[in-house]
């Protein structure tokens, strides 16, 4: 039975009028408010003709609507929008949006955290994360120096909420400490939280996901890509290679994964397990696995982040339910999402992809390269 919000609330799921695309919270700068627009509207028209309900874009509001919001969302937001299950939308909903934030994979330093921050949870899920800290107070990491520099050496510093590689810093002295906080604003990280790892090199990630639709539960398994992006060498995102199965997590073993990806699943499931001490309704969560190298060769492999929301395999996704419900009898769907950006040259895995993003700035596509089907 679908998890349901604490309250009064239906435990049976209620048929749905319409699908409903939300961008509150978007940015209204162009050309990103368009990418958000674009992806998001064209995932959620997909996800109408799988539960079989007309689609209604983000600039109305009705009653009894599946939602497609753009980002997690508080439970009480949810309820406004007229959320009460898993089924009722396409994302996340958490009592506090600091429980979707990497800040909650480490133990605190700092003698200040905000409410949403958990010591105990952090403990519990020490051996299935990359190691690391959380501070809310940057002085934390200056009184901590000595200590952090023998278990980091070469320390990755990055703000919880960004994304693609965004808001993140290499340190390996005092003095490049010293530069990086000052240009990081106290109140952000009162608020939200810096975490201190490890830098990884010959690093790759591995993503497993787990999402709801309607009545069906699917997962996914997406080796990601990435490169340098070159206005300021960060590890930018490419798209990924997915795998996706319906109803039992065990089918993603017929991808012929490597042993890394198997024990990424392996994590995956565990901490998904151990995330719900935080009470989350989600119909899409995925886990980040971060696999690499630190400064003296160690290999180390763990979970770098939560995703709560529409994200970047969500094109390739909903592009696979609907092949699961063309065709039941399917076990297993490999598909992909690229993102170009330079898109005056057209790449030769856009080649007969469905096109989500079709901006001089960017063009994001997916298409699916293979099913297999149930074994009998």
């Amino acid at each position: 039975m679908a998890k349901v919000l604490q309250g009064p609330y239906l435990l049976i799921h209620m048929r749905k009028e319409a699908v409903r695309l939300n961008l509150d919270g978007v940015t209204s700068e162009l050309p990103y408010r368009d990418y958000y627009r674009s992806r998001n509207g064209l995932v959620a028209k997909y996800l109408a003709r799988y539960l079989d309900l007309p689609y209604f874009d983000e600039t109305g509001r009705g009653v009894n609507e599946y939602v497609v919001p753009p980002v997690a969302i508080t439970k009480k937001d949810a309820e406004k929008l007229g959320i009460r299950a898993e089924a009722d939308f396409y994302g996340g909903a958490v009592d506090r949006l600091g429980h979707v934030s990497k800040a909650i994979l480490h133990p605190c330093i700092s003698l200040y955290k905000p409410p949403f921050h958990s010591d105990w949870f952090a403990r519990s899920i020490v051996d299935l994360v990359v190691p690391g800290v959380t501070t809310f107070l940057k002085h934390a990491l200056l009184d901590n120096y000595e200590e952090l520099v023998r278990q980091f050496p070469v320390m990755r510093l990055k703000l919880s909420n960004k994304s693609d590689g965004h808001g993140q810093y290499l340190v390996s002295s005092r003095g490049q400490l010293i530069q990086v906080l000052e240009t990081i604003a106290d109140e952000e990280v009162r608020r939200d939280g810096l975490i201190v790892e490890d830098n990884l090199e010959r690093n790759r990630t591995i993503s497993v996901g787990r999402v709801v639709v309607g009545s069906d539960i699917f997962y996914t398994l997406a080796r990601q890509k990435n490169d340098l992006a070159p206005e300021d060498n960060r590890n930018r995102y490419l798209g990924a290679e997915v795998f996706i199965v319906r109803d039992n997590i065990g089918e993603l073993l017929r991808a012929s994964l490597s042993s890394t990806e198997q024990t990424a699943l392996s994590v995956a499931s565990k901490f998904l397990e151990r995330y719900s001490y935080f009470d989350p309704v989600c119909s899409r969560i995925s886990f980040d696995y971060l696999v690499g190298y630190h400064t003296y060769g160690e290999r180390v492999a763990g979970i770098t982040d939560i995703t709560a929301r529409l994200g970047g395999t969500c094109p390739a996704l909903c592009l696979a339910v609907l092949e699961f419900k063309s065709n039941p009898g399917l076990s297993l769907v490999r598909a992909e999402v690229n993102l170009n950006y330079d898109p005056s040259d057209e790449k030769a895995e856009e080649e007969g992809a469905v096109r989500f993003i079709d901006l001089p700035s960017l063009r994001l596509t997916a298409r699916v390269n293979s099913v297999k089907q149930c074994e009998k």
